[in-house]
C-alpha cells in the first residue's frame, strides 16, 4: 500500500519534486506522513501549528488512518493583517 505526497508552491523548489510516494501500512495516521517528509526534507518548513494538512483534498486531523492511493498535501498557514 502507498500514499502519495504533493508538494506545492516553494515546497517543490524546497524538494525538487512535485510528489512523493511513501509505503504505509493499515495503522500508518496522518502524523506517520508528516514525521515521514520532515526526516527526508528537513529544510521543508513544517512546524506544528503551521501547516493545515489534507488529504484527498479535505482537511485531516492528525490522528487519522491513511488508506492505499490516499494523496496527502501540506498547505502553509497564511494570516494577515
Amino acid at each position: 500500500m502507498v500514499v502519495s505526497i504533493k508538494f506545492l508552491g516553494m515546497q517543490r523548489i524546497v524538494t525538487n519534486a512535485d510528489s512523493i510516494d511513501m509505503p504505509i501500512t493499515e495503522n500508518t495516521r496522518v502524523n506517520d506522513a508528516l514525521q515521514y517528509v520532515r526526516q527526508q526534507y528537513p529544510a521543508l518548513p513544517l512546524e506544528d501549528g503551521m501547516v493545515l494538512v489534507t488529504v484527498n483534498l479535505e482537511a485531516a486531523s492528525l490522528d487519522r488512518i491513511l488508506r492505499d492511493k490516499d494523496t496527502i498535501s501540506f498547505l502553509p498557514l497564511i494570516a494577515g493583517g
